[in-house]
């Protein structure tokens, strides 16, 4: 597998829900970037979907991170999933996340 990233990840323990037909499907990240995050899929339905909703939980915060994303490769049950949009605030969120992990590693 060739790398083609262009940021920087940070390493993360964190819990994320992957959204497939409307329902959350948990999962724990294991790096985070501006540009994606790297997850452990225990379990999820067979599907054919290329994108999704991703609900970030930010420890030791209320608000959830938002994020429109599109599969970049799977491999087993880790997948990497490319950030295709978000809002400012999820943004400025996302990036406090990032640089909080990064100091903690």
């Amino acid at each position: 597998m060739t790398e083609r990233r262009s940021s920087t990840r940070s390493p993360v323990d964190i819990i994320v829900n992957k959204y497939i037909d409307g329902y959350p499907y948990a999962c724990r990240a294991h790096d985070i970037s501006s540009g994606g995050i790297r997850i452990q899929r225990p379990h999820e339905p067979l599907h054919t979907m290329k994108s999704y909703a991703i609900e970030i939980g930010v420890p030791g915060q209320e608000e959830r991170i938002w994020v429109w994303a599109r599969v970049a490769w799977t491999c087993g049950p880790t997948q990497a999933l490319r950030f295709l949009g978000m809002g400012e605030l999820d943004r400025s969120m996302l990036e406090q996340l990032i640089d909080e992990a990064a100091r903690a590693a």
